[in-house]
């Protein structure tokens, strides 16, 4: 275990959901002349790239709105660590160019990263007829009610395409206040939760590998604090290797996610949000969710693993699953 904050984390990336009610400079919905320049751009990405994740930036060629992307990068890195577009005409565009449009926005805010065994670069949040008791089955693969977690990524991406009959509320909390809570009410759980867990593949490992990778839920390192939870797969990741959470572990764990429901900020996503969030400062989730029965309406969202230029560095104890070189890492 290394250092532990003894600080209070300042500055706009420990917000509270509550405070945030009112102010929506957190987001930006797109102007007419926004959505001219991405019809644009699409243009010139499908002539010189029919293959959606072989673009690059000067494939999607953005000069105002990929500005404000800039800007947004910026307030993802060192701002509230959570952004979310509004307005993208994805019902016009269709299924492959908006794909082609988050991919093309992507490429403004980091390089895209395997998000499982498969390689997928452009996810598909649905489900698949899943269900979490399979110790396969991930939660973006069901309809079931999600735990606040972190993707393995620096920045995730998430597109609505479709939205649920009824349900599916996105949640976002900043790790960061619930951190800050945690020092001044109840300072001898952080010990415990700056220890490694043991975080379950879901049967995702390659063969011959570990079944889980082990991360703590805080890590202090480089003046950067970085949070790594997820209580489903720690829970069963503990169980995988033989040692149930002891009854301190799961005091800590039950305490920190108490403590995140009093300050999540809970926004439904319509077709043509995207939602970018930063993993190492925010944890996020959504509610269980009833779908429609014709294929072509139900629940659909596009996801992007980003890993950014200027990426939080993280200390060699906060591992992490890297796909796409099939091994755990900590600093890359």
């Amino acid at each position: 275990m290394g250092a532990i904050l003894t600080e209070p984390i300042r500055g706009p990336v420990a917000w509270s959901g509550p405070e945030l009610t009112a102010d929506e400079s957190w987001t930006y919905r797109l102007s007419d002349g926004d959505v001219r320049e991405l019809d644009a751009a699409l243009a010139v990405a499908r002539d010189r790239s029919p293959v959606v994740e072989g673009g690059r930036r000067d494939d999607f060629p953005l000069r105002a709105f990929g500005e404000r992307l800039a800007r947004i990068g910026d307030a993802l890195s060192s701002g509230r660590g959570m952004y979310l577009l509004r307005g993208l005409p994805v019902a016009r565009w269709g299924a492959l160019d908006t794909a082609r449009a988050l991919w093309g926005i992507g490429t403004y805010l980091g390089r895209a990263i395997p998000q499982n065994a498969r390689g997928d670069l452009v996810g598909h949040v649905r489900d698949e007829g899943k269900e979490l008791r399979d110790p396969t089955a991930r939660g973006y693969q069901t309809r079931a009610a999600q735990s606040l977690h972190v993707d393995r990524c620096d920045v995730v991406g998430l597109l609505c395409a479709n939205k649920a009959k009824s349900g599916g509320m996105s949640r976002v909390v900043s790790s960061m206040r619930v951190h800050n809570e945690l020092l001044e009410r109840c300072p001898w759980h952080l010990g415990t939760l700056y220890t490694p867990f043991a975080i379950d593949l879901r049967g995702e490992e390659r063969d011959g590998e570990p079944p889980v990778y082990y991360r703590p839920v805080y890590s202090y390192f480089g003046g950067a604090l970085s949070c790594g939870a997820n209580a489903t797969y720690i829970r069963s990741g503990q169980e995988r290797v033989g040692r149930p959470l002891n009854a301190a572990q799961a005091e800590a764990l039950d305490t920190f996610y108490d403590v995140c429901e009093r300050h999540t900020l809970s926004m439904d996503l319509e077709p043509g949000d995207i939602q970018l969030l930063n993993s190492y400062v925010t944890l996020h989730d959504r509610t269980a969710y009833d779908d429609y029965d014709e294929p072509e309406r139900k629940r659909h969202m596009l996801r992007l693993w980003l890993e950014v230029p200027n990426r939080r560095p993280l200390a060699p104890d906060f591992g992490t699953y890297d796909f796409s070189a099939g091994r755990v890492v900590g600093i890359r």
